[in-house]
C-alpha cells in the first residue's frame, strides 16, 4: 500500500503542480541509470581492474631502488637501464589504467598526462624526476582512494541495517524466512537485541525500542500492544510479536537505505563545474605545452630547455584531484547527515541548502508540535459535552491534529452515528457532515461565513473551532498547539548560518498567528491560508528570489507535500513511516528535532564553501606555478613536489568538514 500511495502521490504532483527547475532536472536524471557522472578525467575507482597483490611491494621496491640509484654513480647506457627498473615498478598500475581509458575513448585524463610527462622526463635524461613523478602520483592517488573508501565504509556501516531474515510464527512453530517472503498480516517474533525486520504493529509484548539507526535519536522509547514499530529499529529489552503491515520493498528501512544510496547519483552543480573546469584546464595546458615545447624552440632553438619547461607544464596540467575533491566533500555530507538521522535524496540538496537565503516554515508540526489540546469550550444553548460530541462526531474521519484533539476531549462517540455520516472535508476551512437530515459545520469562522452563519468572536486567545447545526450557531471550542521546544534557538541558528528571511505560513487566523510570529522573530507572516494559498505564497517567493539564491520549505511532509515540491529544496520533519514525505521531500528528517534544520544548513554551507575554496585554491595555486614554469624559474622536482602538496592540501581541506 505504501508503495502504491507513493506512486499515486508522485503522479498527482507531476500532473497538477509545477516543480522548480532543479527538481525538473532531477526528474529527468531519475530516468537514467543511477551512476556518478563521468566526464573525461573523472575517476571511478570501482570500475578499475583489480590491483595485483604484488603492487604495494613493487611500489616499495621502486622507492628503495630510486633511493639507492640516486647515490650510486652511473654513466653511459647503464644509467637509463638502471632507472628503467624503478620506472617500470612504479608504473605497474598507471599503465593498465591509461590503456583502459584510451580504449574506452577517454583521451583526456590524469593518468595519460602523468605517463606522457614521466616518459618525456625520461627521454630528456631526467631519470630520477620521472620515477619520482610516478611515485608521487601513486601517493596522491592512494590518499584520494583511501578517503573515498573510508567514506564509503562509514556510509555502509550506517546503512548496514537491512534485515536478512525474520522469525515467522506459523502453526508448526517459528520459521526463519527472508523478509521479502513476508506479506501484510503475517505475525513475526522479534527477540530482544534484534532489529525489527519489517514495519508492523505490536500484537503481544512490552519492550523498549531504539530508533537511533533510522532517526539519529539516542533516547529509546517504551512500546506495548497496539503501537506501530518500524523496520531498522532495535528491540532492546524483551521479545515481542509484530503483525506485518508492509512488504519489505515498502518498509521504512528499505526506503531509507535506497534514498541514501541513490543520493550519489545526483551530484551537485559544483561537481559538474569542477569536472568541466578540469577538461578545459587540461586542454589549455596541452595547448600551452605545444607553444612552449614545440612552437617557441622551432623559431629560437634551445630545444632541451624548452622541452624541460614543457615537461613541467605537463606535470601541472594533470588535474589535482578528481573534480578538486568535491565528490569527497558531498559524500562526507551524506555520512554526517545520516548519522544525525537526516537523509538527502541527492548531493545537490546540500548545495541548494547552502545557497538558501529564504526559508519557509509551515506552522503545524514544524514550529509547533502539531498536537492540539482543547483549552476552553463555549457552548450556545447546549452543554459543553454536547458541543464537543457534535464537533468530534463530524470530525470522526479526519486525520488533522485538531480533529484528533476534539475526539480525545469528547470521549466515546456513538459508532452508529459515525457510520451514517456523509462527510466532506474542506481544506483550510473544516468539515461539513450530514447526519441523517441534519447538516453539521465544524471549522473556522470563514467556513460559517461561506454559509451565512453568524458566529461569536472568541474573547480569549487561541484557535477557535466554530460549530453550527442546520445553520444554527452552537458555540465554539478553543484549541491550542504548543510551540516546539527550542524553536527560537533553531530559527536564530538559521540566521547565524546566513538565512536572511524566515517566513511563516499558517491556516490560523491572523490574531492567533501574529503573536507567535512576533515571538519567534519571523520576517514575514501569511495567515488564514488554504493549501492553495500556501502554494501561491511559495510560488511568489520563488519568482522573486535572487538569481543564485535558493528557497527551502520546511514542513511535516503529510499535509504540505504538494507545497514542498514547489521550493528548491523541501525538508520534511518527522518523516519516519510517512509515505507522502518520502515521495515529496528532498530531505528527510526522520524525527521532529527542529534543531537539525540549522545543523543541516551549517553542514551544507561548510561543504559548499570548502568546495569553493578548493576550486579557487587549485586554479590559483597551479596558475602561479605555471607562471614560474613558463619563465623557467620552476624546476622539475619543485613542480612535482609543490603540485603534490597542493593536491594533498585540497584533500585535507575536504576531510576537515565536521
Amino acid at each position: 500500500m505504501g508503495k502504491t500511495l507513493a506512486k499515486t502521490y508522485k503522479h498527482e504532483l507531476k500532473k497538477e503542480h509545477k516543480v522548480s527547475p532543479r527538481k525538473q532536472s532531477r526528474k529527468q536524471r531519475q530516468k537514467q541509470p543511477k551512476k556518478r557522472i563521468s566526464f573525461a578525467g573523472g575517476r571511478d575507482f570501482g570500475s578499475l581492474a583489480a590491483l595485483t597483490k604484488l603492487r604495494p611491494a613493487m611500489l616499495v621496491l621502486a622507492v628503495l631502488a630510486l633511493a639507492v640509484l640516486i647515490f650510486v654513480p652511473l654513466s653511459g647506457w647503464m644509467r637509463p637501464v638502471a632507472y628503467a627498473i624503478p620506472l617500470l615498478l612504479a608504473s605497474v598500475q598507471i599503465l593498465p589504467e591509461t590503456a583502459a581509458k584510451l580504449v574506452s575513448g577517454s583521451f583526456l585524463n590524469n593518468e595519460l598526462l602523468t605517463v606522457l610527462a614521466a616518459f618525456l622526463l625520461f627521454a630528456l635524461g631526467l631519470f630520477p624526476e620521472a620515477v619520482l613523478l610516478l611515485l608521487l602520483h601513486e601517493l596522491v592517488r592512494w590518499a584520494e582512494r583511501f578517503s573515498f573508501e573510508k567514506g564509503k565504509r562509514e556510509l555502509d556501516e550506517i546503512l548496514d541495517i537491512l534485515p536478512d531474515s525474520a522469525n515467522l510464527i506459523t502453526d508448526n512453530g517459528i520459521a526463519r524466512v527472508r523478509p521479502e517472503e513476508l506479506v501484510p498480516g503475517d505475525v513475526i517474533l522479534v527477540c530482544a537485541g534484534e532489529r525489527i525486520p519489517l514495519d508492523g504493529t505490536i500484537v503481544e509484548g512490552i519492550t523498549t525500542v531504539d530508533t537511533a539507526a533510522i532517526s539519529g535519536q539516542r533516547s529509546p522509547w517504551a512500546v506495548n500492544e497496539g503501537y506501530r514499530v518500524y523496520s531498522g529499529c532495535m528491540n532492546l529489552t524483551s521479545d515481542i510479536k509484530v503483525r506485518v503491515t508492509r512488504r519489505f520493498e515498502q518498509s521504512t528501512v528499505r526506503n531509507v537505505v535506497y534514498v541514501a544510496q541513490d543520493a550519489e547519483g545526483f551530484p551537485s552543480g559544483q561537481e559538474y563545474t569542477a569536472r568541466r573546469l578540469n577538461i578545459f584546464w587540461m586542454l589549455g595546458m596541452l595547448g600551452l605545452f605545444l607553444v612552449v615545447a614545440v612552437l617557441i624552440p622551432a623559431f629560437r632553438g634551445e630545444w632541451a630547455e624548452q622541452l624541460r619547461r614543457g615537461a613541467v607544464l605537463l606535470i601541472l596540467a594533470r588535474p589535482l584531484l578528481d573534480a578538486f575533491g568535491i565528490p569527497l566533500a558531498y559524500r562526507k555530507g551524506l555520512v554526517l547527515s545520516a548519522k544525525m538521522g537526516v537523509f538527502s535524496k541527492g548531493e545537490d540538496c546540500f548545495e541548494s541548502l547552502a545557497k538558501a537565503e529564504t526559508m519557509i516554515f509551515d506552522k503545524t508540526g514544524t514550529i509547533t508540535e502539531g498536537r492540539y489540546t482543547v483549552t476552553d469550550v463555549f457552548p450556545s444553548r447546549m452543554s459543553e459535552q454536547q458541543l464537543l460530541t457534535i464537533a468530534a462526531t463530524a470530525e470522526s474521519y479526519s486525520r488533522h491534529p485538531i480533529a484528533v484533539a476534539l475526539r480525545e476531549a469528547a470521549g466515546r462517540i456513538d459508532s452508529r452515528v459515525v457510520r451514517a455520516l456523509k462527510v466532506k472535508e474542506i481544506p483550510g476551512r473544516g468539515v461539513s457532515a450530514l447526519a441523517g437530515n441534519r447538516m453539521i459545520y465544524v471549522g473556522n469562522a470563514a467556513l460559517l461565513e461561506e454559509h451565512s452563519i453568524k458566529c461569536s468572536i472568541p474573547a480569549r486567545p487561541g484557535s477557535a473551532i466554530h460549530v453550527a447545526v442546520d445553520k444554527r450557531y452552537c458555540g465554539h471550542i478553543l484549541v491550542a498547539d504548543k510551540v516546539r521546544k527550542r524553536a527560537f534557538d533553531a530559527l536564530e541558528g538559521l540566521r547565524v548560518n546566513g538565512v536572511e528571511k524566515l517566513v511563516l505560513l499558517t491556516g490560523d487566523v491572523l490574531s492567533v498567528a501574529r503573536p507567535l510570529a512576533s515571538r519567534l522573530n519571523f520576517d514575514m507572516l501569511r495567515a488564514e491560508l488554504k493549501p492553495e494559498g500556501k502554494a501561491k505564497a511559495v510560488d511568489y517567493l520563488m519568482q522573486n528570489k535572487g538569481e543564485r539564491a535558493s528557497i527551502a520549505f520546511v514542513g511535516d511532509g503529510e499535509n504540505d507535500g504538494r507545497i514542498m515540491t514547489r521550493a528548491d529544496v523541501g525538508i520534511a520533519m518527522g518523516s519516519l513511516g510517512s509515505d507522502t514525505a518520502l515521495a515529496a521531500a528532498d530531505v528527510l528528517i526522520m524525527d521532529r528535532d527542529i534543531l537539525k534544520v540549522p545543523r543541516l544548513v551549517n553542514l551544507s554551507r561548510k561543504i559548499y564553501m570548502n568546495s569553493r575554496i578548493n576550486i579557487l585554491a587549485g586554479v590559483g595555486g597551479n596558475a602561479l606555478l605555471i607562471l614560474f614554469a613558463v619563465f623557467g624559474i620552476l624546476s622539475v622536482p619543485a613542480a612535482e613536489i609543490l603540485s603534490t602538496l597542493l593536491a594533498l592540501g585540497l584533500l585535507f581541506n575536504m576531510l576537515r568538514i565536521r
